[in-house]
């Protein structure tokens, strides 16, 4: 490789490398001219300069190499304090985060000592950073099962509804005899004021009489008669039996029919004693059609699709409790196990003392507040849950 000289005359000449450390005359004013030697790049660098082209770097004790400027990084620091490199993410601090938001994520560096104020200060900075990530991104899924299982309730319930509404109703668009309060003494048996009150069932149009869970025989004669046995509606009864979507059925004494047998399930509905009391009051003649009890088809109808949402959302609410603990735990358990013992703790608790109330107490009101607080508690859990766990847990210093 030619070796640059310059003499004091102004003179400039590539020497060739045979002439390396000789003296020679100047061709223009023939003084000499020494030949300096090639300088030689150290050693260790050339050594570092071939490991780096390898891809290998040197990892100091109690520590390692930033990637971006090379500089040491603390062990247990993911941040360069010279350059603001995230070693995690490996992205610089201040960028964009074009990768997955992990909700739990942000509560983990939350809370915990890096050992250096810089680095804790950093932490803080990628926390808010990443709540900030987290309210600009995408609906969470718990936001949409919300929404899906409000829709799955309020279409049931609005089924149940219609289908209610339009049994209600005759060919001749009258009330018929399936509500149980419509009764006004005509086709209404009367039940003694200090007669037992429970497990009753009352029939609520008129069916058939079999001897089995079976349909009827046709009995009609040559004339067109029909001689088939018959339950009269608002016939108080007791059901032994239920098979084949038939009931076994025996009316009280006293009642408009009292021949024993099977009847469709449908023909008969529980009554419950505030229900035979409103149908005592709404039978007695004496009173006034203001003084007895409103009674509508569609009242009716309505409660009873209102009852069906409270059941459906009751379930559902259940289903997202879970569903938004199991999420919880899952990513708990990635970076501790307490945390997701934390977050399993409780859920069971709420889930059985849930079932309990609606075991023991039953209603439909009761199982609606159960559902809303399902739900609720589950957004609740998604929203604050994270963010307290390591707090719980205990700081990780």
């Amino acid at each position: 490789m030619p070796i640059p000289v310059s003499c004091q005359c102004g003179y400039q000449v590539d020497a060739p490398d045979q002439y390396a450390g000789k003296q020679v005359s100047c061709p223009a004013c023939q003084n000499p001219l020494q030949v300096p030697l090639p300088q030689q790049a150290p050693i260790d660098a050339m050594l570092d300069e071939m490991l780096s082209d390898a891809g290998i770097t040197a990892v100091t004790p109690g520590g390692y190499r930033c990637p971006n400027c090379t500089a040491n990084i603390p062990g247990g620091a993911i941040i360069c304090l010279e350059c603001g490199y995230n070693v995690e993410s490996s992205q610089m601090m201040g960028e964009d985060d074009q990768s997955e938001i992990k909700h739990f994520g942000a509560a983990v560096y939350t809370n915990r000592s890096y050992g250096h104020e810089q680095l804790d200060t950093a932490a803080e900075l990628m926390e808010v950073e990443l709540l900030e990530k987290d309210a600009e991104g995408p609906t969470p899924y718990w936001v949409w099962l919300f929404i899906f299982f409000n829709v799955i309730s309020f279409g049931m319930g609005l089924a149940v509804f219609s289908l209610t509404y339009f049994s209600l109703i005759d060919s001749a668009t009258k009330p018929a005899t399936i509500q149980i309060a419509s009764y006004q003494g005509k086709e209404f048996s009367s039940l003694a004021e200090d007669a037992p009150r429970d497990k009753y069932f009352l029939v609520v149009t008129e069916a058939e009489i079999t001897s089995g869970p079976q349909k009827a025989q046709p009995s009609d004669d040559e004339m067109g008669m029909d001689f088939s046995s018959k339950m009269a509606p608002g016939t108080y009864c007791k059901v032994f039996k239920t098979q084949n979507g038939f009931s076994q059925i025996e009316p009280l004494p006293g009642q408009n029919s009292t021949q024993r047998g099977w009847v469709p399930t449908m023909a008969v509905l529980p009554v419950s004693p505030a229900q035979i009391d409103l149908l005592i009051l709404n039978s007695d003649m004496n009173l006034s059609s203001a003084e007895r009890p409103v009674t509508d088809n569609a009242d009716f109808a309505f409660y009873t699709g209102l009852a069906t949402y409270c059941t459906v959302q009751f379930w559902l609410g259940i289903i997202y409790y879970i569903v938004a603990h199991v999420s919880i735990a899952l990513q708990a358990i990635k970076d501790e196990i307490m945390h997701a013992v934390l977050a399993s703790i409780l859920p069971i608790y709420n889930v059985g003392w849930c079932f309990m109330r609606w075991k023991y107490v039953g209603g439909n009101g009761i199982m609606a507040l159960l559902g809303i607080i399902m739900i609720i508690g589950g957004i609740v859990i998604q929203l604050v849950v994270p963010d307290l766990l390591p707090t719980v847990a205990g700081r990780k210093d």
